[in-house]
């Protein structure tokens, strides 16, 4: 077993009790993709690490090998969201796309273009103004797609190759007329039905 400590920054997707203080927690990395890691005795109230694992939180992460799992060792965090958590619309919003990419995705693995979808989902909810919520899920659920393999940009036409083909969110982009929201609404059922099979 190797005592080398890894790091790197990622964000909290899911966590879930295990024993009487334990933790294993889903955590999107920058430089590994999707890894669980289990958290000891961090549910205990003493524990200095409990407070960077919250569900949604971003953060950086220290772990070592451990015998059949990754171990956490340390944490900090790296950035807040209160806007996003304190807004309980912006906050469903969020827990559907993130689960949406746990959900869909092939696990560990370096894929920074997730990471940076993920990153640039949260960064764009902090300020992102209620009206524009529609358009945003229907586009955040396109770029998923696309990331992970189950949707070709390209099938939608120039336009909306060039708005679903990155990782970012730019207000002035997320203005779709009725037929474009249809070609992407479509794009993203048959991707979902793909990832099915």
């Amino acid at each position: 077993m190797s005592n080398w400590t890894y790091q790197t920054e990622g964000i909290v997707l899911n966590s879930l009790d295990q024993g009487e203080a334990d933790k294993l927690i889903t955590v999107y990395t920058k430089e590994f993709g999707m890894m669980r890691l289990f958290a000891r005795g961090t549910r205990r109230p003493s524990s200095k690490l409990n407070k960077f694992l919250n569900i949604f939180s971003y953060a950086r992460f220290g772990f070592v090998s451990g015998k059949d799992s990754w171990h956490l060792i340390d944490a900090e965090d790296l950035e807040y969201f209160d806007e996003v958590f304190k807004n309980r619309e912006k906050l469903f919003i969020l827990g559907k796309a993130l689960r949406f990419i746990e959900r869909l995705h092939h696990g560990e693995g370096r894929d920074e273009d997730v990471f940076y979808l993920i990153k640039n989902t949260m960064d764009f909810l902090k300020a992102a103004p209620p009206e524009l919520f529609p358009e945003f899920e229907l586009i955040f659920y396109a770029k998923a797609l696309a990331l992970l393999g189950y949707l070709d940009p390209s099938s939608l036409g120039e336009n909306l190759e060039n708005l679903i083909g990155d990782n970012s969110f730019a207000d002035k982009l997320l203005i779709l007329d009725e037929e474009e929201k249809k070609t992407i609404d479509k794009a993203v059922r048959e991707g979902i039905a793909s990832s099915q099979l």
